[in-house]
């Protein structure tokens, strides 16, 4: 179990409000680089559809991903996040008190990811969980550290992705309705993010706000729905569909609205944001979510050209990007914001 003495915890040590500062980001992809021409000669495009040359690339933004080597698995993209994440807060493994493994896929039914994450980094004080909220994971579990750092219950918390979604992609596209619910699929790549984040002293740093919201109504348009009890072992429904079409309509009925209550809860207009850092699906989404709230696009974290889309770990991953490439720093406005199948979407304002 974590060890967090409330006393020293609540006050920040010095009577303040506590805040929840990120104090360490960290990103792993894979070394095996897959072009989206590859992706189309492999699924056949052009002699099952004729579909011409570039065309997946010009439909989704994405020009390469990175695929996991056989035997890796979810853990060790987020372990290898990890190890760069604690060595850049100064944290030892043995100093979490609380470890979240947040991420769409999985090592295994049971135990927890989390579980085992927590043995490969030696994280041995730690309480760990996993959060499972398909491409939010890692949103909902930043707020969930957050809460538990301000309420007392943890000092110092470790949130990682790691997913392993190559897995999951159907490689017989015979139709074009076919294309149309595996084009997502396509789209997929391996990767992990991490975060550390610390308690301290409230100075209008950390994570400021959070909004979230659900629309469990729409859970059928995007799914993996073999490995549960519905359907166990069932290959034919292992792979990830989507209909993509409905998912970017829900996307930009909820998202904006959704942006400007946080805006709004954190006292910030679009022009006080330094950086946006979004779940990255398409290219031709977050364009369309950029206009309609007036976000010029240069204040627009993208990686999914050079990584596709990663799921929960797409966010850590890019923000890690963002701290390496020096886009953003110490005392950066920033607000982390996505949409997943569910229909789920959530945003979070914080300042570096």
């Amino acid at each position: 179990m974590g060890k967090c003495p409330p006393e020293s915890v609540q006050d920040g040590g010095g009577g303040g409000k506590l805040a929840t500062v990120i104090a360490g980001v960290g990103k792993y992809v894979p070394e095996t680089v897959v072009s989206s021409k590859l992706v189309a000669e492999r699924a056949d495009l052009w002699g099952k559809l004729k579909l011409p040359s570039g065309a997946l690339e010009r439909l989704t933004g994405v020009k390469e991903r990175r695929y996991a080597l056989d035997g890796e698995a979810s853990s060790d993209m987020a372990a290898r996040a990890s190890e760069v994440a604690l060595q850049r807060a100064g944290v030892r493994p043995g100093e979490i008190d609380t470890l979240i493994f947040a991420a769409a896929s999985h090592d295994i039914t049971e135990p927890a990811t989390a579980n085992i994450l927590q043995d490969k980094l030696g994280a041995r004080s730690a309480h760990v969980m996993d959060v499972k909220n398909a491409c939010n994971s890692f949103l909902n579990a930043m707020d969930l550290m957050d809460s538990l750092i301000r309420t007392g219950r943890c000092k110092t918390g470790l949130v990682a992705s790691g997913e392993v979604l190559s897995r999951c992609i159907n490689w017989e596209i015979n139709s074009l309705k076919e294309f149309e619910l595996g084009i997502a699929a396509l789209t997929l790549g391996d990767g992990g993010g991490a975060v550390v984040l610390k308690a301290a002293e409230d100075a209008g740093r950390g994570i400021l706000n959070s909004e979230f919201m659900s629309d469990g109504s729409s859970w059928e348009l995007a799914t993996i729905k073999a490995g549960g009890t519905k359907y166990m072992l069932d290959n034919a429904v292992a792979y990830f569909v989507s209909h993509s079409a409905e998912l970017s309509k829900l996307a930009l009925r909820h998202v904006p609205p959704l942006i400007k209550a946080v805006l709004g809860k954190t006292g910030w207009q679009i022009g006080n944001l330094d950086l946006v850092i979004p779940h990255q699906v398409t290219g031709r989404i977050i364009a369309k979510i950029a206009k309609v709230i007036k976000l010029p696009l240069d204040k627009v974290m993208i990686t999914l050209d050079r990584y596709g889309n990663t799921a929960a770990a797409s966010i850590p991953i890019a923000l890690a990007e963002a701290v390496e490439s020096g886009r953003i720093g110490k005392g950066s406005r920033v607000m982390l914001v996505g949409g997943a199948s569910g229909f789920s979407a959530g945003a979070i304002t914080l300042v570096l």
